[in-house]
């Protein structure tokens, strides 16, 4: 049973991998072309992109830490409504 586990979580890996990079870049191209357009929330999408890419990607990964270290407060912020979500809704 154990080694079932642990063949389902190596191949789990590579395809969360796939999968982020896959909706993160296009993510974070329509966030830099909803900065110029005034439908469409730029800013919303990079964030998310950032949020999904960060883990993969180590520039992104320093961009998130420098922002939190600037913005410390609206990172705290962010926290709070996560943990206000997974006890309204559960964890998946």
């Amino acid at each position: 049973m154990k080694r079932d586990r642990r063949a389902m979580s190596g191949g789990e890996k590579p395809k969360r991998k796939y999968w982020r990079h896959i909706v993160g870049w296009p993510l974070l191209l329509l966030g830099v072309i909803g900065l110029a357009l005034p439908f469409l929330q730029g800013i919303l999408f990079i964030v998310v992109a950032l949020t999904i890419l960060a883990p993969e990607v180590p520039a992104l990964r320093r961009l998130v830490a420098a922002l939190r270290k600037r913005y410390p407060a609206l990172f705290e912020k962010a926290a709070e409504i996560k943990c206000a979500l997974k006890r309204r809704f559960g964890q998946p």
